[in-house]
């Protein structure tokens, strides 16, 4: 008879024991090499992607496949160490509309935030930092934590929940810490990408400003600038702002986007606003909620959230401030974007300045060209008419009474166009686009009001862009000079007839009024001149009464401009 078999439910050989603990070990062996070459694989499925918003959900996705977890989220941690963006994989998009708000950081979900250390618990609800869970949200019984790091810092944390099989391993703590490490790898690569794009995008939108700047002779370039810097920027409105150099208040020049209507040409008072501090410091600054700085009083502002207050001079006597703002429900401004709306703000203020230039240019055009049209009328046709009175009235002298009386008719015609072309004079200079436009009509006006006094009109000249290197000011210190020289002419001088210059060459402004008169004397009357020779060398300029050549007076004042 052969060995009796022992009965199968009977005691097992020690042999028997130690063959199954192999076949368990090596099958928990086999299911780690096939985790560790699912790992190595997500590794290079994760380095790969160089998009940072899918990348993110990417990462979760595989945390939930690879460590059989029913649901996986991501929290990137913001400035202030608070959740800035929350992913989430594995809650129906029913539940998650029930749920009033995603986290925030708070609870467990902080202290893994203030303390980034890996954590594994088996029941979420018996740690003393859990504050539980919002209405409608799912229940969630077993958790991981690990942080990211992304060159040491905290970039955010990866969360794990309810395991498939029961409970959490220490292999899958390890497993989440290295898929943490390949993750903080890949989202270093992604985020270097990005910002290199971004670069890229920014310089090519700079290069291409500048290029229009430089090659438009005319034209406004403003509004193609900050629409430009509002796509780059992705940002929901863009305003700029001047304020005269003393002033405490700002101007709303242009505005593109939400508002913009209601905030052109707006004015408010610089103090208590946004731009107050920057204004007042020179330096660039991110406001993290603009509603929180009331200036402009339109609805829509109570919208908006970050913005960049950007301080720039656009000329010597005026400041500006760029202000580029997004909705409180965008993602905030970072430093970078601060930096390329540095160098936006400095394009701003050369197509600021190159308008202006184009207006001064088209401003300088019209009062030449007007100021050539009134000086031709004034030397040549007033002076031909008045020659041609004068010709007719010595040809009355001569003839009868009739035809007399119908010469002297033609001479009063002549005299009633000599003063229309005056008042049309008088037109071109108040309608010149300047603020010292005025100073030939000042002059002109004064000579007609006291023409009537001399036998003569007095003739005058203008030499040199008078009107553009005189202010008001000045031109009120010309006018004086011109007014006093001429009354001392009409008064004592007994002249017959009288010369006026005004010339505006090599940055000095001066005048000469020339008579026939009897002459200054050896100690001539300054009481009535005194005036002028105060006013010549309170700007540092020079005042002369002298004898002129061949007899008659020459009254000089000139002053550098």
């Amino acid at each position: 008879m052969g060995a009796k078999r022992p009965s199968p439910d009977g005691p097992q050989l020690e042999s028997e024991v130690l063959l199954r603990q192999f076949v368990e070990q090596a099958g928990e062996v086999m299911s780690a090499q096939a985790r560790l070459r699912e790992l190595i694989r997500v590794n290079n499925d994760l380095t790969s992607n160089l998009d940072l918003p899918t990348l993110l959900r990417r990462i979760v996705e595989i945390g939930v496949d690879l460590i059989q977890a029913r649901y996986g989220a991501m929290g990137v941690v913001g400035d202030e160490r608070r959740l800035e963006q929350f992913i989430h994989v594995g809650m129906a998009d029913n539940i998650v509309a029930q749920i009033e708000h995603l986290p925030e950081g708070k609870g467990l979900l902080g202290a893994l935030i203030d303390d980034p250390q890996p954590v594994r618990l088996a029941s979420i609800s018996s740690d003393a930092r859990s504050s539980g869970f919002p209405a409608h949200h799912p229940p969630m019984d077993s958790f991981i934590g690990v942080p990211i790091r992304v060159r040491e810092k905290v970039f955010g944390n990866l969360y794990l929940t309810d395991s498939k099989n029961g409970q959490f391993s220490a292999d899958d703590e390890e497993l989440a810490q290295a898929l943490a490490a390949t993750a903080g790898i890949a989202i270093e690569n992604a985020r270097l990408f990005e910002d290199s794009e971004y670069r890229a995008r920014w310089s090519t939108a700079l290069v291409d400003v500048s290029r229009r700047l430089m090659s438009a002779d005319e034209g406004d370039e403003l509004d193609a600038l900050i629409e430009r810097l509002r796509d780059l920027a992705q940002a929901d409105l863009v305003s700029v702002a001047l304020s005269p150099g003393s002033s405490d208040e700002l101007m709303v020049e242009r505005a593109v986007g939400l508002g913009a209507d209601s905030l052109l040409a707006s004015t408010f008072a610089v103090e208590g606003t946004s731009a107050a501090e920057p204004m007042r410091t020179g330096e660039p600054a991110i406001v993290g909620n603009l509603s929180l700085h009331p200036a402009h009083g339109f609805d829509e502002q109570t919208q908006l959230g970050n913005a960049m207050i950007i301080p720039f001079s656009s000329s010597e006597t005026a400041t500006g401030v760029l202000c580029v703002a997004r909705t409180s429900d965008r993602p905030p401004f970072a430093p970078r974007d601060l930096d390329m709306g540095v160098s936006f703000a400095g394009h701003i203020s050369l197509a600021l300045d190159r308008t202006e230039i184009h207006l001064t240019r088209r401003r300088m055009e019209l009062l030449e060209d007007r100021s050539r049209i009134a000086r031709d009328l004034h030397d040549h046709v007033i002076q031909r008419l008045f020659a041609t009175g004068l010709n007719l009235q010595a040809t009355a002298a001569g003839a009868d009474a009739g035809t007399a009386d119908k010469i002297m008719d033609q001479i009063r015609e002549i005299d009633g166009a000599i003063a229309q072309i005056r008042q049309s004079i008088f037109a071109i200079r108040r309608d010149a686009e300047s603020t010292s436009a005025s100073l030939r009509a000042r002059i002109l006006e004064i000579v007609d009001r006291s023409g009537d006094q001399l036998p003569n009109k007095p003739r005058v000249t203008f030499l040199g862009p008078v009107d553009l290197m005189a202010d008001a000011a000045l031109t009120d210190d010309v006018s004086a000079a011109v007014t006093e020289a001429l009354a001392n002419a009409v008064r004592h001088a007994e002249a017959t007839h009288v010369q006026i210059s005004v010339s505006a060459i090599a940055g000095r402004v001066t005048i000469e009024v020339i008579d026939d008169g009897v002459g200054p004397g050896k100690t001539p009357r300054l009481s009535g001149l005194a005036n002028l020779r105060d006013r010549a060398e309170a700007r540092g300029g020079t005042f002369e009464i002298l004898q002129a050549a061949g007899g008659g007076t020459r009254v000089a004042w000139s002053v550098p401009v």
